[in-house]
């Protein structure tokens, strides 16, 4: 059954949603009060991979150290996610990102002053979206474990066609070694390896508990992964044994 403030559609909700997400845990990430969820993630589940190129050389930044690739153009790495995620967060919020170029600009460059358009990636989510009858509600809500002293901000949240809240982590990129692997993961999650891709699997199951556990008048919510790349968007669901292990691990309370 639908929440009840959903009863007269995402424009109607947006106000009353944001105003109990503000109510309860503040405004951006300056409430995040607690360990951020990647880091304790890291340290608990991977703490030795190294991101990996799918032929197996690390992945270097324009400094040259190793990590997740910060460079614009074909790979784009963390200045493209933050920019999609921006995009969307606009989209959720303001309901009027155009999204696609005026015909006079199409063929040329914005006119200074204009409105910048959404990135390719940002574009093809919102249509994806819109194919899988999901209605945008919020973006970037804090949501925590007290018990754990853990939070995060959950990328999305939508309303599916049947009344049902859908907790969206949203990814870009990876291309080339998002499912490579430098070993299995640690504790909990030691049925994973330690690819990007079960990374990431992880952090939906943890951001998802943690969601439930911050808005119980939801009730049960479900939970998807998109990842947008240069050939597509790759959907997947939480699966019960990967939540199963996030349930179990935050059941150690401050000890995990």
């Amino acid at each position: 059954m639908a929440y009840k403030l959903f009863s007269k559609g995402a424009k109607a909700l947006d106000c009353s949603f944001h105003k109990e997400i503000l109510a309860r845990t503040g405004r951006s990430t300056r409430c995040l009060r607690g360990r951020g969820i990647t880091a304790v993630m890291k340290d608990k589940f991977f703490p030795d991979y190294v991101f990996r190129h799918a032929i197996g050389a690390p992945v270097l930044d324009k400094t040259g150290k190793v990590g997740a690739s910060t460079k614009r153009g074909r790979g784009g790495g963390m200045a493209r996610g933050r920019q999609v995620d921006n995009e969307i967060q606009r989209w959720i919020q303001e309901g009027d990102v155009p999204l696609k170029p005026p015909r006079s600009v199409r063929a040329s460059k914005v006119p200074k002053g204009a409105q910048p358009l959404l990135h390719p990636f940002s574009r093809a989510f919102i249509a994806l979206t819109e194919r899988l009858r999901l209605t945008p509600v919020a973006s970037q809500v804090v949501v925590r474990d007290e018990r754990c002293n853990i939070a995060t901000l959950v990328d999305a949240v939508f309303l599916n066609a049947k009344g049902r809240v859908v907790v969206v982590e949203l990814k870009t990129g990876f291309e080339g070694y998002n499912d490579v692997s430098t070993g299995r993961m640690l504790a909990e999650f030691a049925h994973l390896s330690n690819a990007p891709a079960n990374q990431h699997k992880v952090q939906l199951a943890f951001t998802h508990a943690m969601f439930e556990m911050t808005f119980p008048e939801f009730g049960s919510a479900d939970a998807l992964l998109i990842r947008m790349t240069s050939e597509g968007a790759h959907v997947r669901s939480l699966i019960e044994r990967d939540s199963a292990a996030a349930r179990r691990a935050m059941r150690k309370g401050s000890s995990f």
